[in-house]
C-alpha cells in the first residue's frame, strides 16, 4: 500500500511523449488537482486512483495527502458557487499569470492574451465591469470545469472500493482520508511515543549469547537505543518515513514498534512483527547513521537492496 500511494503521489512511469514519469495529480503541496491530460482520462486512471486511495484507507494504509480543498469540495458534492478557489489551486503557471491580470484594479499589459483565453473557453471579452467576475469565472474553468470528467471517473473510484457510504454519512472521515499536506507528516515525537524499548531481561537471553558479560550487554543496549533516538530527534520528515517504512512496511507508525539488539552487520526489520534489529557493535554514532541511512534507503526499491 505504501509503494502504491508513493507512485500515486510521485508518478509513473508512463511516457505519454512529454516526459518518462506522468503525474496523475499535478500542482503544489496542499493545492493538487487532477491533471487535465485526455490520454489519461482515457486510460480510466483516475477510477485506478480512486481505487488505490480507498483500498488503503480500508487496510489501514496511507492517505492521500495535499489533495486541494476545492477538488475534495466538489468531488462530495459541494455547489460551484461556494467552491473554495484561490489561484495556488491552478497547476499552469501561464493561466495563473493570466489570471492576476484580471486581479485588481491595474491595467492589464496583455489584453489580447486575455481576450483569446476567454474566446476558448467561450466567456466573454474583458472589460472594466467584468473584470473581477472574469477573473473568478477562469479560475473556476481552469481549475474544475477542465477537471470535472476526470474528477467523476475519480469518485467512481472511490466508490468501487465501498469506502464512499462512509465518506458520506461520516464527514468527519474525509480529512483522514485526504489531510493536508502539513498534517500527513510524521514527526519524532510520534515514532518515539509508538516505540517498545528493549528491556535488560529480552536482552541478556534472547538476543545475545549467554556467555556475554551482563553489564556488558545492557552497555551495549543502551547505547545503541540511545544512538536510535539520536537519529530519530534529527532526522528530517522524509528520513523519518523511510525509517518507518523499513521498519514496519509503509509510513504510518503502528501502535507499537519493537526495537531489538542483536548480534547483526547491518540493521534489519521483521516488518511483520513491527520490530527493528540493530546491531550492538556501534561504538560510534557516525557508523550507526551512516549504516542506518543506508539500510532505510533501500525501502522503496525492495527488501535488502542496499
Amino acid at each position: 500500500m505504501s509503494t502504491v500511494m508513493l507512485k500515486l503521489i510521485r508518478g509513473f512511469h508512463i511516457n505519454l511523449g512529454s516526459a518518462a514519469i506522468t503525474k496523475v495529480f499535478e500542482g503544489e503541496p496542499d493545492h493538487l488537482i487532477p491533471s487535465a491530460s485526455d490520454q489519461l482520462l482515457n486510460r480510466d486512471m483516475f477510477t485506478v486512483a480512486g481505487r488505490m486511495i480507498g483500498h488503503s484507507f480500508l487496510h489501514g494504509g496511507p492517505s492521500f495527502p495535499g489533495l486541494s480543498p476545492a477538488i475534495i469540495h466538489v468531488l462530495f458534492g459541494g455547489s460551484m458557487e461556494t467552491t473554495p478557489l484561490t489561484i495556488e489551486d491552478c497547476p499552469d503557471l501561464d493561466l495563473r499569470d493570466t489570471v492576476k491580470m484580471l486581479d485588481g484594479e491595474a491595467e492589464s499589459r496583455d489584453v489580447e492574451s486575455i481576450r483569446q483565453l476567454c474566446l476558448s473557453w467561450n466567456l466573454p471579452a474583458p472589460n472594466d465591469n467584468n473584470r473581477r467576475w472574469l477573473c473568478e469565472n477562469l479560475l473556476l474553468h481552469a481549475v474544475i470545469m477542465r477537471t470535472m470528467r476526470q474528477i467523476n471517473q475519480f469518485r467512481r473510484g472511490l466508490k468501487e472500493t465501498g469506502v464512499w457510504p462512509v465518506l458520506i454519512h461520516r464527514r468527519d472521515v474525509i480529512p483522514i482520508l485526504f489531510p493536508r499536506e502539513s498534517e500527513a507528516q510524521v514527526t519524532a515525537q510520534m515514532i518515539l511515543d509508538c516505540i517498545i524499548w528493549p528491556t535488560s531481561t529480552t536482552i541478556l537471553f534472547d538476543s545475545f549469547q549467554e556467555t556475554d558479560d551482563d553489564d556488558s550487554a545492557v552497555t551495549d543496549v543502551t547505547r545503541v537505543s540511545g544512538y536510535l533516538k539520536t537519529f530519530i530527534e534529527n532526522a528530517s520528515p522524509a528520513e523519518l518515513k523511510s525509517l518507518v517504512k523499513f521498519w514496519i512496511g509503509w509510513e504510518v507508525p503502528a501502535v507499537e514498534m519493537k526495537v531489538e539488539i542483536v548480534e547483526a552487520s547491518l540493521p534489519t526489520a521483521l516488518t511483520c512483527f513491527e520490530k527493528l534489529r540493530l546491531p550492538r557493535h556501534y561504538a560510534a554514532y557516525k557508523a550507526f547513521h551512516t549504516d542506518l541511512c543506508a539500510c532505510i534507503s533501500s525501502s522503496y526499491s525492495g527488501f535488502g537492496c542496499i
